[in-house]
């Protein structure tokens, strides 16, 4: 009788232990909202934006660390932007998250970074990936698309720096669903080297692109 009652509480911890990280995670998103719908209005004011910016990564990093955000709020548009950086295993979730937001009269929240009309320097941590400075070289990669990105500068030891920022700048190049699905292995290089006379400039990235999907 003992060991059956054993039994049964282990499968219980068993079963707790599957439901529990998802349940956590659903919580996140309905606080995720909840704060954004009592200080989405800071988000607007010149003296309190940084501060609810931080807070906003806050609550966002709670879902999921790798999650990140763009804020757009000039005066025609508030648009809320819940990214996953290009990592295809997060695009549902995201897309979830999204479809849970609450109508925050004014707002717009988009799933995933959108194509942009034109390109805009990225930096991660210290790390800046320049459109008006960057070239490019792109490869058949097992179906996918490899990357090859020149750099003015380039330290190997801040790769991974390096890596977030390029996914945002080919979002904005490309869209981030195409970045995600599409693109396979991303590298750098500094551009001293001899394959750099084979590039091309940044500026050329979404046509390139385009074409090597056909």
């Amino acid at each position: 009788m003992i060991a059956g009652r054993a039994r049964a509480i282990l499968a219980l911890v068993g079963w707790l232990t599957l439901l529990l990280p998802g349940l956590a995670r659903a919580d996140a998103v309905g606080d995720f909202w909840h704060w954004f719908e009592y200080e989405h209005a800071a988000l607007l004011d010149p003296a309190t934006r940084a501060d609810r910016e931080e807070a906003l990564a806050y609550w966002l990093g709670r879902i999921d660390p790798s999650l990140s955000y763009v804020l757009e709020t000039d005066k025609r548009r508030k648009r809320l932007t819940i990214s996953a950086d290009g990592d295809a295993n997060h695009f549902r979730r995201v897309e979830l998250m999204v479809e849970a937001a609450p109508k925050v009269k004014g707002w717009k929240f988009v799933a995933l970074r959108r194509k942009t009309r034109s390109l805009s320097p990225v930096t991660v941590d210290d790390v800046t990936v320049d459109p008006g400075t960057a070239h490019f070289d792109l490869y058949r990669d097992l179906g996918r698309i490899g990357v090859v990105l020149y750099l003015p500068e380039y330290d190997q030891a801040r790769k991974p720096a390096y890596r977030l920022a390029a996914m945002r700048l080919m979002s904005q190049a490309v869209g981030e669903w195409d970045v995600g699905t599409e693109i396979g292995f991303v590298d750098f290089d500094n551009q001293q080297v001899r394959d750099m006379q084979f590039s091309r400039p940044f500026g050329e990235f979404e046509k390139v692109f385009s074409r090597m999907r056909k």
